[in-house]
C-alpha cells in the first residue's frame, strides 16, 4: 500500500463520516488517533501512513468502523488506506490521562466524528514499545519540528511504566535513547 499524506487521510475520514449518515448517531464520536496517522495529521509530518490507529470509547462504533474501513474492506481499496483500532492496553501511555492530554483536530470537518489526536509526549511514548524505523522518524520530527516538553515525557513515562507489562530494562534502555538522541538529555536510572 502507498503511504497517504494529510489530504488522502482527510478524505477517507469525510467518506467513512458520510457513511455513518445512516446510523443514527445522536452525537459526535470521539475518534482518538495514534501512531503515523497523528503524526500526519495534528503535527504535519510528510511521512504518509497506510493506516489510521484509532480509539474509540464507543465499542458499537468502533466495530462499524472495523467492518466499513479495516484491513482488505472496499473503502481500504477505494483510498489505499485502513482503519485499525488502537490497542492502547499495551501501549506505554497513561490510562486514562492521555485522553485529557489529547488535542482536537479537523474542528468542523466532520459531521459525526470529533478527531482527537494524542498529545506529543504521549504519541512519543507510544512509540518506545516497537521503535522501528517509523518510530525513530515520527520522535525525530516531534522532536525537531515542535516543542516537546521533556519533563512531561519524563513524568509520564514514570507514571506509564509502572503499567507496562513488558521488559522494563529493555523499555529504560529505548527511553534513554530517545531522551539522549532526541533531546540531548543524559540517561535516567529507573528502579
Amino acid at each position: 500500500m502507498k503511504r497517504a499524506g494529510e489530504e488522502e487521510l482527510l478524505a477517507f475520514l469525510k467518506d467513512i463520516d458520510a457513511r455513518f449518515d445512516e446510523e443514527g448517531l445522536t452525537s459526535k464520536t470521539a475518534l482518538y488517533v495514534f501512531g503515523g496517522a497523528a503524526a500526519v495529521i495534528a503535527y504535519g509530518s510528510r511521512r504518509g501512513t497506510e493506516d489510521i490507529d484509532a480509539w474509540l470509547e464507543d465499542g458499537r462504533v468502533q466495530k462499524k468502523l472495523e467492518d466499513l474501513a479495516g484491513k482488505d474492506t472496499d473503502l481500504a481499496k477505494k483510498h489505499h488506506i485502513y482503519f485499525q483500532p488502537a490497542n492502547t492496553s499495551i501501549m506505554l501511555i497513561e490510562e486514562p490521562e492521555w485522553r485529557s492530554r489529547s488535542v482536537k483536530i479537523l474542528k468542523g470537518k466532520l459531521k459525526h466524528f470529533t478527531v482527537m489526536a494524542v498529545g506529543k509526549e504521549d504519541l512519543i511514548l507510544s512509540k518506545l514499545g516497537r521503535y522501528n524505523d517509523r518510530d525513530r522518524e515520527d520522535i525525530r520530527f516531534l522532536a525537531e519540528e515542535h516543542e516537546v516538553d521533556v519533563g512531561k515525557l519524563i513524568a509520564y513515562y514514570k507514571v506509564a511504566r509502572g503499567y507496562y507489562v513488558g521488559h522494563h530494562p529493555t523499555l529504560d534502555a529505548t527511553f534513554n535513547v530517545v531522551l539522549e538522541e532526541h533531546f540531548g538529555h543524559k540517561p535516567l536510572k529507573f528502579e
